[in-house]
């Protein structure tokens, strides 16, 4: 099993009501849908923030947070 996770979720994150955390059965989806979240968020959020997406060292999670 593989997640996506937000930290620290931004006022933007909240108001969107996307979920903080998804579950996926591959590495692949998993990474495609935080990079996708990403991408959304740089689009359609305030743009105050910047985002990221880091893997966990057993590569299971990609946390996506604000830099």
């Amino acid at each position: 099993m593989y997640k996506v996770i937000v930290e620290n979720e931004c006022a933007c994150f909240i108001k969107s009501k996307k979920p903080y955390e998804q579950n996926f059965q591959k590495n692949f989806l998993a990474y495609s849908a935080a990079e996708d979240l990403i991408e959304y968020m740089q689009k359609n959020f305030c743009k105050k923030h910047k985002f990221s997406t880091t893997k966990s060292y057993d590569g299971t999670i990609y946390t996506v947070k604000m830099i």
